[in-house]
C-alpha cells in the first residue's frame, strides 16, 4: 500500500483524500435527507454517536493525509545552506540573472544580455529576486515546459526562492504578472548541466 502511495504526487494524494471526505459528507447528507421524511425524531444519543463517529473519521483521514504528504513537500528545509545563490533583477522586459547582485542599469543589461548562466544539476539553488521597476512574476519552467516554482519580483524587496534542479537542460524563466505592453516577451534563461 505504501509503495503505491510513494509513486503518487502530494497533489494526487490530497485529491484522493478530498474525494473520500466529500463522499462521506454526501453520504451523511443523503442519510439525513432520507430520514427526514420519517415522522419520529431520532434519539439524541444516536445522533451524538453518529456525529462523534463522523468527526473522528474525518480527523483520522486528515491526519493520515498530512502524514503521507508533508514528508514529500518539494521545499528544502529553511536551515539548509544553498549550494549556489543566483541574483535576479526583473525589469521591463527581461530578467537579469547573475552570480553577483544586480543593482544598476548597467549590471542589469550585462546580466540580461550576457550568456546564459550554467548551474550544476542536483544542486540546491537559491534565487534572490527583486525588480528594478514594477512588480513582475518570476516563474521557473522545466526544459519540457512545466512550471516548477514561482514567486514575485517586487521593487525594493528581495524574495528568496529555493529550488533543486535535477534535470539537465535549458530552463526558461517567464513573467507571470502583467507588467506592461511587452509582458508576453519577458523572458530569461539558464542552463543546468551535470557537474
Amino acid at each position: 500500500m505504501y509503495a503505491l502511495l510513494a509513486e503518487r504526487s502530494p497533489q494526487e494524494i490530497a485529491l484522493a483524500a478530498f474525494l473520500i471526505v466529500v463522499s462521506v459528507a454526501v453520504w451523511v447528507f443523503v442519510s439525513v435527507l432520507r430520514s427526514s421524511g420519517q415522522s419520529q425524531l431520532p434519539h439524541p444519543a444516536s445522533v451524538h454517536k453518529l456525529r462523534l463517529w463522523f468527526a473522528l473519521s474525518l480527523a483520522l483521514l486528515l491526519a493520515a493525509s498530512l502524514a503521507l504528504t508533508l514528508p514529500r513537500m518539494p521545499y528544502p528545509a529553511a536551515n539548509q545552506v544553498p549550494d549556489k545563490v543566483i541574483f535576479v533583477a526583473a525589469k521591463q522586459f527581461a530578467f537579469g540573472l547573475s552570480e553577483k547582485p544586480v543593482v544598476t542599469e548597467q549590471e542589469w543589461e550585462a546580466a540580461s544580455q550576457g550568456p546564459a548562466l550554467r548551474l550544476p544539476a542536483g544542486a540546491l539553488i537559491e534565487f534572490r529576486i527583486s525588480s528594478l521597476d514594477v512588480n513582475h512574476g518570476f516563474g521557473v519552467y522545466s526544459p519540457n515546459g512545466r512550471l516548477l516554482a514561482q514567486t514575485q519580483a517586487m521593487p525594493g524587496y528581495v524574495n528568496r526562492l529555493r529550488v533543486r534542479l535535477n534535470e539537465p537542460g535549458r530552463y526558461p524563466v517567464l513573467c507571470l504578472e502583467l507588467c506592461g505592453m511587452e509582458h508576453h516577451s519577458m523572458r530569461g534563461v539558464f542552463d543546468v548541466s551535470n557537474p
